[in-house]
């Protein structure tokens, strides 16, 4: 029972460990008065193409991209930005691996966490089952990008899948930065322990159908 929670507990406990050290060791007032002296289409184009090449190189982190996002651009602002990047991202990822298949997989991300991936999508035939998987928070989109584009899903319902479907995981981190900006600390608290819980919930619901699917 304490393993079956073990691991969501610590993902909360390491998030909110470098959310303190980056508030208390970083000067992100002053970083972002330099972001800000830049051109705002300049800022755009650089938060599309960072997080662009974050989908692409999957193993480099999302959310600091995302919370940018809604401090620099606004919570509406930084959430479209974040879903036109997104897009554009899933497309170049589609097509790369439909050019270098699983080779291009196997560098990305360990083989045991793609085969783990590739059984629980098995299960999850419909497109519909896919959609649902990558809502959950703490799913790990990345390597589903990756794997569901080997498929044979069309690229227009998978980029809209996938689009769409990461939604709620841009939306709490760019209201988040954003109810920071405007001193709404009271929010930007309740959005947290909100998108703690979701993300909590979400990796013991995952585990749990990984788990089920071993079983089987």
């Amino acid at each position: 029972m304490l393993k079956k929670y073990l691991l969501p507990v610590l993902l909360c406990v390491f998030i909110v460990i470098i959310s303190i050290f980056s508030f208390t060791y970083i000067d992100i007032q002053e970083l972002i008065k330099h972001l800000e002296t830049l051109p705002k289409e300049i800022m755009m184009l650089g938060i599309i193409g960072l997080i662009i090449l974050q989908i692409v190189l999957a193993f480099l982190p999302g959310e600091p991209l995302e919370l940018a996002s809604g401090y620099l651009f606004g919570a509406m602002g930084g959430t479209v930005i974040c879903l036109i990047a997104s897009f554009i991202g899933t497309f170049i990822v589609y097509y790369l691996v439909r050019l270098f298949k699983y080779s291009i997989i196997n560098k990305m991300f360990k083989k045991e966490k793609v085969d783990e991936v590739v059984r629980m999508l098995s299960t999850k035939k419909s497109q519909l089952g896919t959609f649902l998987l990558f809502l959950i928070p703490g799913s790990p989109k990345d390597i589903m990008t990756y794997v569901v584009s080997l498929s044979d899903i069309q690229i227009g319902k998978w980029l809209l899948i996938a689009t769409i479907g990461r939604i709620p995981s841009i939306i709490t981190s760019t209201f988040l930065s954003n109810s920071l900006k405007e001193g709404n600390v009271l929010v930007a608290g309740i959005i947290f322990v909100i998108t703690m819980l979701m993300v909590a919930i979400g990796v013991v619901y995952y585990k749990k159908m990984v788990n089920e699917e071993v079983s089987l």
